[in-house]
């Protein structure tokens, strides 16, 4: 009996270890700013005043590491208590650094109210996932496709290689959008009575959408998402309102209607 407690101990420690999750207290900062991390990152707001780490840890136990701690190219070590990330509030900004070039996935609980910032780069980076905010979002990725749900913009968005899909809870009417996907389609919905000033481009894709465009480009299409004939459209939809300025040179625009 007793070496069965051992051996279940044994198994279970490393489960215990890779579920605690880490607490980071803001003090005064409005803003984060999230830098490259090598793996699949959850970005998320809670009704919490606190950062939160979770998922897979980034357990180092390589020949030879024993004693030593892991730094960063910028000397920054983990403070997170083994999620390979380094966390630090200055000058009303809180910096989340990646310190490991391994990859392992991380979601990130920040106070659902504070402006974000996210520079994802390097081919390694993988998916980035954005859910539930209400505040200023600002993302630029070179390789990693980027997912939105449930935020209200305003919103500025640069994806170099990967696609990028985003559903609005509803439009901040205060600060234009702007998002770019330039060698990959970009899939946007709306809800249905959004106000707003479009401008719609695609130099070598197409442009979609099951909105009324109030345009002088004529449809070409009855499909229920109609197809949209010229490379740059502008005009209004439910009477205009914010700027949204979507555009994928090389690939597809897509604009829906939230169901």
């Amino acid at each position: 009996m007793k070496k069965f407690i051992i051996i279940l101990t044994l198994l279970v420690s490393p489960i215990l270890s890779y579920a605690q999750d880490f607490k980071f207290e803001v003090k005064s900062a409005n803003k984060v700013k999230i830098g490259t991390i090598h793996g699949h990152i959850t970005v998320e707001g809670h009704t919490g005043k606190d950062i939160i780490v979770t998922g897979n840890k980034c357990m180092t136990n390589e020949e030879g590491t024993e004693g030593l701690k892991l730094i960063s190219g910028d000397g920054v070590s983990d403070n997170t208590n083994g999620y390979c990330l380094n966390i630090q509030e200055s000058n009303g900004t809180i910096v989340v650094r990646g310190v490991s070039n391994k990859n392992h996935n991380v979601k990130i609980l920040i106070p659902e109210k504070m402006n974000i910032i996210i520079q994802s780069s390097g081919w390694s980076a993988k998916d980035i996932t954005i859910n539930n905010f209400k505040s200023e979002l600002e993302i630029k990725s070179e390789y990693a496709s980027v997912a939105m749900a449930n935020v209200t913009g305003p919103v500025v968005l640069n994806a170099t290689y990967g696609k990028v899909k985003a559903v609005f809870d509803k439009i901040n009417q205060d600060r234009p959008i702007s998002i770019v996907a330039t060698y990959n389609n970009l899939d946007v919905t709306l809800p249905s009575d959004t106000k707003a000033n479009l401008r719609l481009e695609s130099s070598y894709g197409d442009i979609y959408t099951d909105f009324d465009v109030k345009s002088s480009s004529p449809s070409s299409s009855e499909d229920d998402l109609e197809k949209i004939s010229s490379h740059t459209v502008t005009g209004s939809i439910n009477g205009g309102g914010v700027e949204v300025h979507l555009e994928s040179p090389y690939k597809n625009v897509f604009l829906r209607k939230k169901k």
